[in-house]
Formats: structure tokens, sequence, C-alpha cells
């Protein structure tokens, strides 16, 4: 325990006390425990999806601990998340170095495999299809964001797709979108704490016509709230760190899906990038 109070497993345990909890009631305490800040704002739906259980699974979780219902539990959560969510030491392992590193792979591996069932697979169509029909393509992110983002946009525009990233704000970002029309598609990458600008952008596109995707961590998201196709994938890291190992994967799957949904387009792209790779000697030489 620290000067600002108990880390959130200390705090799950103090909760839970000698109550007994089921099977189902441990999944769900897993996901609070390991979770944390989906926890804080997800929907009992969520969290139940999260946990492979029903939503009255995680009411009764709650409801087992003395409050009256999941809001009443979320909300004392939240109170003291909040307060830990800057701690250098909430939620990082305590084994060395090499216990940190296995802790990063073994937390990225859950949220795969969490990802792997929960998923919305003909949403994630609807987006690359979304992507394919649209004149050109704005991929929006910020900070960290950004690095799966600039790899969607990256790999479709080597296979012949006007994509392009706007990862700047301010008058960068603003003038991307004042060139959107409601032929286009815009491809928003938002995570807790999610960043104003990137919300506004799916606000702005939504005027203008445009098809709006988000890629974010929960369906009720400030950016999810303008999006007409919605994403969901878990993003939590360890020691307060927002991770995008499952958002990479995610762009990943979307640049493979736009190749194969239009493999002419590709095998011209990429015919006429290569030569131009080639003619600029980007790469050393094997």
């Amino acid at each position: 325990m620290t000067d600002q109070g108990p880390s959130v497993a200390e705090w799950l345990d103090k909760q839970v006390g000698s109550a007994r909890l089921g099977p189902k009631a441990e999944r769900v305490r897993h996901v609070v425990a390991t979770q944390p800040s989906f926890a804080s704002y997800a929907t009992a739906a969520e969290v139940a999806e999260r946990a492979e259980v029903n939503g009255a699974t995680v009411v009764r979780f709650a409801q087992s601990l003395g409050f009256a219902g999941w809001p009443q539990f979320q909300a004392e959560f939240r109170s003291m998340y909040v307060v830990r969510r800057y701690d250098v030491e909430a939620g990082a392992p305590t084994t060395g170095h090499a216990g940190v590193l296995a802790s990063a792979f073994a937390r990225d591996a859950e949220n795969l495999q969490s990802c792997l069932q929960s998923f919305d697979y003909e949403e994630g169509a609807a987006v690359v299809e979304a992507i394919h029909a649209a004149r050109r393509t704005l991929v929006v992110a910020t900070g960290t964001h950004s690095l799966p983002a600039q790899g969607l946009a990256m790999m479709a525009a080597s296979r012949g797709y006007d994509i392009s990233l706007e990862d700047r704000s301010g008058p960068h970002l603003t003038n991307a979108l004042a060139r959107l029309t409601s032929d286009d598609c815009v491809v928003a990458f938002s995570f807790w704490q999610h960043y104003k600008q990137t919300v506004a952008a799916l606000r702005f596109a939504r005027t203008v016509g445009a098809t709006t995707c988000a890629i974010t961590d929960t369906r009720h998201s400030p950016a999810a709230d303008h999006a007409d196709h919605i994403l969901i994938i878990p993003a939590e890291g360890i020691s307060n760190f927002r991770s995008m190992t499952v958002a990479t994967s995610l762009a990943y799957g979307l640049a493979a899906a736009l190749v194969a949904i239009d493999p002419q387009r590709t095998r011209s792209a990429i015919s006429h990038v290569d030569a131009l790779w080639q003619d600029m000697n980007f790469f050393v030489p094997d």
C-alpha cells in the first residue's frame, strides 16, 4: 500500500472480504482487477462480455460486495481508480525486469484471446467495405493511439487506396477535415482517455455525410457516439499504460482484407510502389 491509497487488488480484497464468490463471479473480479480502466467506465453488459458471463452475474457480483448494483459499485471503484491511475507502482509487477516483460506479453495475449471471442466480425467487414467504397479515407488518431492508425494508413496506401493519417491537431487536422465530402470515410482510433480532437473529427465528418468508423474500447465511448460503424477491442496494458497490440493486429487485419477485396488494385499498386522504392534506394542491400 502506498500513500496514494490501496492498489486495485487491495481495494477489491477489502470489498470482497469474507464473501464467497462463485467461479463466474471470480471471472468478473478478474476483469475488474486486470482491466481497471475498462471496468471504471464499461457497462455491466460489456464487462459481462469480457468475463464471458451474463449481465446478471455482473450485477450479482456487485451486490455480493454490498452495492445496490453495478453502477453503484462502479462509482466507488472509479473514485478509487482515478486517484491511482498515475501511480507508477499501480499494476506494476514486482518480479524484476523479466517479470515486467512477461507480464506485458501475458496481458497482450489475454487481450488478443478476449478479442478473438468478442470481436464483431460483421461490423469489421462493414468497415472494410466503407474504406473500399470511399473516394478517400482519412485516419485520425492522437498520441499512442496513432501507432496502429499509422500502420493502417501506410499499408492500405501502399496497396492502392487513397488513405492518409492525420495525427496532428489544430490547423493540420482542420485542413484535412475541410476537404471531406459525403464520398469519403473517416476512421478514428480512440481509447480511454479520449482526445477531444479525435471525437470532434468524427462529429464533423458526420455533418458532411462522410462514413464514420470508430475503433475504440467500449460502445459507450465518446468516439462511438459519432460513428456509423464501431469496432470494440481491448486496450488495457500493464502499469497504467494503454496497450495498442490488439489495435495493431486489427490494423493488419483491415489492411489484409482491403487487399483481398480488390487484388487487381493491389497488384498494380505494389508494382508501382516497388519501382519507386527501388528508384529512391530506400532499403539496405541484402
